[in-house]
This record gives C-alpha cells, structure tokens and sequence, in this order.
C-alpha cells in the first residue's frame, strides 16, 4: 500500500514542528511518520521506517545544509533518533542510545552533527557525529541538569543550549568534542555552564531558539553578542540573552502559560495558551502585532490586543497554540491544540490574515464509515468504481464530540483544475433545536477534503463511540460515551437525540433499508449495541420508536449487524458468543427469535463485518484468529490462520468486491488478507496508536483507516489488487439505481436501455459481455453509438486497432473528448460493453 493522505496530526509541542524555510515546507508528526508539508502546493510527503516496525514520533528537527537533513526522535522502549535526506526521502542512519523515549533534537548550523535529549527517566543528552553514526559524546542529564525541554545549537556552532525546568546551560563545543567519534566507554567529558538569568532565575523554560540567518563577523571573540538566544517560560516571559551568557531583556507578554517559540529576520513568535500568538521585534523586542485562533473570521487586526493592557485569560471553548515555525519570513506555520493547523500570512502585522487550514479530530477517532453518493447509492455496490460519478465521502466520529464528513471527489477536482488551494465548507447543525445554524469557513485539508462539522449535540457528551450510515445515505447515526443516541438526517438537517438510549456507552450501531423481498417492507430499521449488554431496534420511519429490546448476552456487546434483507439481527459480545437471529416485523408488533448461537472466540469478540453477496459474517477477538460464519445457517466456514504474531485482531472489513478483508492489530498495524484462501497479501505500519477503524472505499482504490492517534491515513492500493476488485463487481453487477430500469433508450451522460428490445437484460448479473449479436442489430447499433462523443486514446494500442467500425474512427479519432459515451470492441465474435464513466481499469475488464 502507499501512503498518500493523512489528515490530522501529533505533535504535542514546540519540539514536534520545524520548517525548511528554503523550499517554504513546514514538518510536523503523524503517529509514527513525518509528514512535509508545503504551505504553497498544499502537497505532503512522508517519511516512515519500513525496515522494521515503528514507534510514535515525539520530536523532529530540519537542518537545511547539504540539501537538507530530516531527523526525529522516537518513544518507547529503546527508541532511537532517525535520519533522512530531505530530497530523496531515504533513510540514512538510525541512532541508538537513549532507553524511553527522546525529548528533543537539534541539529548543527552546518548539519554534521546532531543533539538529542532523553525523557526525564532517561538522563541522557548526546551529542552525535551522525554520518558516521558515532556518537561524540553524551552526559547523564540526572547529574548534570534538570529536565530539558528544549536545545537548540548557537548560528556559529560553538555551543548548544539546553532549556528546561528552573534551568538554563550553555555547552560549549570545541574542536576536539566535533574530532571525536568514539562509542562506548572512555567518551569525553562535556561541563555546561550555567545562564546569568537575573530577575528569571528558578524560571521554567518551555522553549529557546536563536537567531540562525545572522551572518558571522570574523575577528569578534564573543559569537553570544552577535548570535542572540532567545528564551520563553512557561509562564509567558520571553527573555533575549546577549553577551557572556546573561540576560539582555526580557518582557512579559501577559498570558497565562507560553508553549513555544519561533525566530525569523523580522520577527518572533510567541505561541501561548488561548490561542494567541504574540509578535514582537527581534531587535528591540517591541510587541508588533497578535494572532488569534478563530474559526470564523478570516482577516484579525493584529492592534485590537496589546500585551500591554490586556491580560489574556483561559478559555477552555479556544484551544491553545502549542507549536508555532516561521516557514518563511512572510509565513507563519501554527499548531494548536485541538490538532488544527493554520497557515498566517504575517507579511503585514498590522493586519495578518489566515492563508490556509488543516482541519482534523483533535482527539481519538473511534469510528470511520463510507457515505453514499451523490447519486444515493450504497456505498457496498462500490458505484463509483462501476461509473457513477457521484464522488467518494466518509465519516468519522471522535472523542472530541465532532462528526465530520470527508468528500474525496474534490479533491480529484481540484487537483485536475490545478487549484493550489484546496477550498472546503464548514457546515455545523445545532441539535439544540430544528433550526439549522450554517457557517462557511475557508479551510485547506490535508488534499482537499471537502468537510462538514456537522455535530453540536444537543445534549451534554463526552465523545461519540460509534457510527451507522443507511444504505441510501439518508440517516446517520452516532452513539455517544454516555449512552446518549443522535439521529441525522443528512438530506434535511433534522436531528433527533434519544437520551440514555443505553445505560453506558454505545459500542455499535447498524442500519438496514428493506427490500421488496423483505418481511417487513418500506421500514428503516435502526439496532444499537452497548455496554450494558443490552441491544436496541428502532424504526426510524415511525419517529425512531422503540419496538424491541433484547438482553441475551451476559456482556459488552461489541458489535451488532442487521443483514442486506434486514430480517437477521446478528451480534457479537465480550461473552464470547455470535448470536443469529430471525426478524419477523409486522404493523402489529415484532417478533425476534434466536436461531443460531456460536462461541465465536476463547476472548472477547471484537467485531465483526457482514458480506451481503457471500452471505458470510467474519469476526475477529482476543483468541487472535480470523472466523467466518454463514449466516443463513450459523456455521463455521473456515478459520485464517496467521503466520506472524501481530497481537490481536482489532477491526475487521471486507472490499466491496468480496475479495480481501483488512483488520487492524493490537501491535498497530494494518494487514490484508485474500479473503478465499486466507493468505496474507501486505502489512503496512504508521498509525501511532491502536488502529481503531478501517474502510475499503467504494472506488475500489482506496483505504481509510483511523486510530487512537486522532489521525486519518489514506492508503493506496496497488492497481492488481484494484482491478481484481473491479473484474469481480463487473462480473456481479446489478444496477446501481432502482429507479434505472425505468429508463429508456439512449441517453446522453450514461448507457442505458430497454429489457424488450434487447437481448440482455438491466437485471444480469454479467451486462459487460454479449454474444450472438445478428448483423442487423449491430449495423443498428453502431449507428445509434455515432451520434455521441467518444474517444479512444486512453486504449491501449492492441484495443484500439480492435475498435470497428472505420467509419467511427475516422470521424471521431480527432476528438479529445475525455468523456466515453460507447464502443464497440469486437473479438471472436464477443462484444464488449463500455460504459461511460467506467475507470480505466474496468474497461479493460
């Protein structure tokens, strides 16, 4: 799989943001991947190990010599510092000392060498010769130092500076430290010596930095006068240290707590909590102007504050400015809290404007389902991949109390119409009341991602746990950590809120849309499985009332499925056991029996996905194995076996093709599985956290998957596995819409046709292929098809001496026309359907 979106991010402070300010990139963490990120494209690229399994990242450093240098520093057990060549994006060394985690790295002004602190309980700070991966020498920061929090080496490269707890060292760095290359016992020893702080002694400080673009004076004895350290407590005071180590100035900027740190040849920035970052002059340290997060406004009067005579205070509503780069001098890169990333332009301080944002979840993601098209298709037909052109949408809920709802179609369109600003509209429903309150907002998604904050709920909650989408795209449903049960209807805004549906947090929800073959016809049928044992089924037709409940299981009910026809109610739980039941659901009541009932797993069932084609149910639990049921009868068909240990089976989902099956592990990682024989295809790595969803998207191109990082990773598959997904649909494939039978003839935009006058029918389950056409017909045919636009050049060259007749290819082998209305392949007297819209990859199927 390739990596090609993630949307959201990690970095937790100062130390997880650096910038190349000579391509205009700002880097920043992902789970366990570097993202680069140009603020002018609006393209990202990625850096992660695949050599071995990763760790989360906690920090990460740019140094722009030699063409540019990527490192940053691992947590966990053992972690080590990692270095990439910025260019390439290959791996160059993998340094390994500390033993928990590494705080912070810093690289030389020449890029040779490199600087890394540990955690707190890891005690070491080292300093790296890292191209020969050797390292200079390292101290045990327990007996030397405080906590660091922050080290940054002077412009001249003649000495570091470490920043932390009631603490502040100069290390000096001479010739003989830079020669040395020793491991092991026997390293020289490195002295630091203590900043004259004056009034700031016993100070914290959260972050320093220096003014890296002055140009050295050869003949000055003293580099500390010409290269100024500037410093920043956590309490908000930002201090300038001159010469001899000692403070120069210092201001305090009125806030309640400072994060983080930035210099440019103008200007520094100040990232402090409320979501306010402060600018002053780095020569005379005047306040120049501030910038305030805002979700609304797009331009901000940098003079409205002045630290002067307005005291900021906490407002727990506005989250903090936790990581603020200059990615050039005119643009500053801010990260806050709530894991939003906004792009200022800070070319004018007297009026900064908003250039672009990142949006994302600001906590775990619990939940990712796909969204019907714009056409209201089911997203399982995998319509998009068969022609409709009604675009690719998911939604994803998090602990932050948000849904929000991602389109890809726009991003595609955006990209092919060269935008370099991805354009999103922020809509939000008020579930306070039946009034929808709208807002638009400029935002730049990772890609452009078209997105929707749809979510306020009405009542008090502490994040949403689960998801369901209805077939048709009508309803969304959400079931939140209190127990609390929100209703959407995505067409007309509505909301409706069941309070205290369940007792403890709702773990899973399903929908079910009727068919004309199912016993209880026209009805939306609703079931919710808790943490209470209990499940739920609601009519959503009838005002989401309540027609039954049941408590069969003894524990958690960790998943609950209603089948395609909706009159089987299948649920897994902590107990162990799957449970099969009939429904029978008339004007009059309900009647649920229970069928069938497994033991499912020797642990917890953890959840469980529904093929409706193959009428199999696979689930996944704490025993570590991969079953699949019948669900007509409750038996086992097989058990996966699984080669490698990669801890147990989280999230389960099958492709809309019935071809693979993707589940996340406890060991982070995502792998899929042939879903006939079982065999593992690929395992791919990057998620920080427990993968806590995963998707197959109706294009048959992509996968989504979320995790306990807060972070949304969009996968790539690789176009084998693509175009046997899309050979396996064109040989099942139905219509798309109900309503497609009724049309008739011809028409322009898409292929359709008349069951009496042709000889195949709308309902088959094979349209691509027809035989035994007379020549009448097909001389009729050909005649109808010349009247549209159409277009060979996308075939490859052997299709394209196939295509007949002549005449249709001289009249129309000029035209650019991207849009394939019909053609005729004729091959040993097989005909081959095309259908407009139909990928690449499907044509050639």
């Amino acid at each position: 799989l390739v990596l090609e979106e993630i949307i959201g991010l990690t970095t937790k402070n100062a130390n997880g943001l650096s910038s190349n300010m000579l391509t205009g990139d700002c880097v920043y963490l992902a789970g366990c991947v570097v993202v680069i990120y140009n603020v002018e494209s609006g393209n990202q690229s990625h850096l992660v190990v695949s050599s071995r399994m990763p760790k989360p990242l906690t920090c990460v450093a740019v140094s722009n010599q030699n063409g540019g240098i990527i490192a940053a520093g691992e947590s966990g057990h053992k972690p080590a510092v990692l270095v990439w060549d910025y260019s390439t994006r290959t791996l160059l060394a993998e340094l390994k000392v500390h033993r928990y985690g590494v705080a912070c790295i810093a690289f030389s002004p020449d890029g040779k060498h490199l600087i890394s602190v540990g955690f707190p309980h890891d005690g070491y700070l080292c300093l790296w010769d890292w191209r020969n991966g050797g390292l200079v020498t390292k101290v045990k920061s327990s007996s030397s130092c405080s906590v660091i929090s922050s080290v940054i080496f002077s412009s001249d490269a003649n000495f570091f500076v470490t920043a932390g707890k009631k603490h502040m060292k100069f290390w000096t760095v001479g010739p003989s430290l830079r020669l040395l290359s020793n491991v092991g016992a026997g390293l020289p020893a490195m002295d630091g010596k203590s900043a004259n702080l004056g009034c700031q002694k016993g100070s914290s400080f959260i972050s320093v930095t220096s003014a890296s673009w002055t140009v050295p004076i050869p003949g000055r004895d003293q580099a500390a006068e010409f290269y100024p350290i500037y410093a920043l407590t956590d309490a908000g005071v930002l201090c300038l240290l001159g010469s001899g180590f000692s403070m120069k100035k210092w201001v305090d900027l009125k806030v309640e707590k400072g994060f983080a740190l930035s210099v440019s040849n103008k200007l520094i920035a100040c990232a402090c909590n409320n979501g306010v970052v402060q600018l002053f002059s780095t020569e005379t340290l005047m306040f120049a102007g501030s910038l305030q997060y805002s979700e609304l406004k797009e331009t901000h009067n940098s003079r409205d504050m002045t630290c002067e005579d307005k005291h900021i205070r906490s407002d727990p509503t506005i989250p903090d400015a936790i990581a603020c780069q200059f990615v050039t001098s005119e643009k500053l890169v801010v990260i806050y809290g709530n894991h939003n990333l906004y792009v200022w332009d800070v070319r004018d301080v007297a009026k900064v404007s908003r250039c672009s944002v990142l949006v994302s979840h600001g906590a775990c993601i619990w939940d990712v389902k796909n969204l019907s098209c714009e056409n209201m298709h089911d997203p399982n037909l995998a319509c998009v991949a068969r022609g409709c052109c009604g675009g690719v949408s998911f939604a994803t809920c998090s602990t932050d109390g948000s849904i929000r709802l991602w389109d890809l179609a726009l991003r595609l369109e955006l990209k092919q119409k060269n935008y370099r600003p991805s354009v999103a509209i922020s809509e939000q429903v008020d579930g306070n009341s039946n009034d929808t309150e709208k807002f638009a907002a400029i935002h730049l998604v990772s890609a452009g991602i078209f997105e929707r904050d749809i979510v306020e709920s009405g009542v008090s909650t502490q994040g949403f746990r689960a998801m369901a989408v209805s077939s048709d795209g009508k309803y969304l449903a959400a079931g939140d950590c209190q127990g609390n049960l929100h209703v959407y209807n995505l067409n007309t805004a509505d909301y409706t809120c069941i309070q205290d549906a369940h007792e403890a947090e709702i773990l899973s929800l399903s929908f079910t849309l009727s068919s004309k073959n199912s016993s209880c016809p026209g009805r939306y049928l609703l079931a919710s499985g808790g943490r209470d044992r209990m499940i739920h089924l609601y009519d959503v037709e009838r005002n989401l009332e309540l027609i039954e409940s049941l408590d069969d299981h003894s524990a958690a009910v960790t998943s609950v499925e209603l089948t395609y026809n909706g009159c089987k109610i299948l649920s897994c739980s902590a107990d162990r056991s799957l449970v099969f039941r009939d429904v029978a659901i008339t004007d009059s009541g309900c009647n649920i029996s229970r069928c069938h009932q497994q033991i499912a797993s020797n642990g917890t069932v953890y959840d469980m996905a529904i093929d409706p084609a193959t009428e199999v149910a696979v689930t996944v639990g704490q025993d570590k194995k991969i079953n699949t049921f019948s669900t007509s009868t409750g038996k086992l068909i097989k058990t996966f076996k699984q080669d490698r240990d990669f801890g147990e089976p989280i999230k389960v989902s099958i492709d809309p093709s019935s071809s693979y099956l993707v589940c996340s592990f406890s060991n982070k990682s995502m792998c899929i599985y042939d879903f006939n024989n079982g065999d593992l295809v690929t395992q791919v790595v990057g998620h920080g956290e427990v993968i806590t969803g995963v998707i197959f998207l109706p294009d048959c191109k992509h996968i989504i998957s979320v995790g306990g990082d807060g972070c949304i990773f969009v996968w790539k598959l690789p176009s084998l596995m693509s175009s046997r997904m899309l050979h396996r649909i064109m040989e099942r494939a139905g219509p798309l819409s109900p309503t497609s039978t009724t049309k008739k003839g011809f028409s322009s935009g898409s292929m359709l046709y008349e069951k009496a006058d042709h000889p195949f029918d709308n309902d088959s389950k094979d349209f691509s292929v027809v035989e035994n056409f007379d020549q009448d017909y097909k001389k009729a045919l050909f005649k109808e098809a010349s009247d549209f636009r159409f277009s060979i050049s996308r075939l490859p060259n052997w299709a394209k001496t196939k295509v007949t007749p002549n005449e249709i290819l001289s009249t129309h082998s000029e035209s650019t026309s991207s849009q394939v209305h019909f053609i005729g392949v004729e091959t040993k007297s097989k005909w081959y359907v095309l259908l407009q819209h139909c990928p690449f990859e499907a044509r050639l199927c």
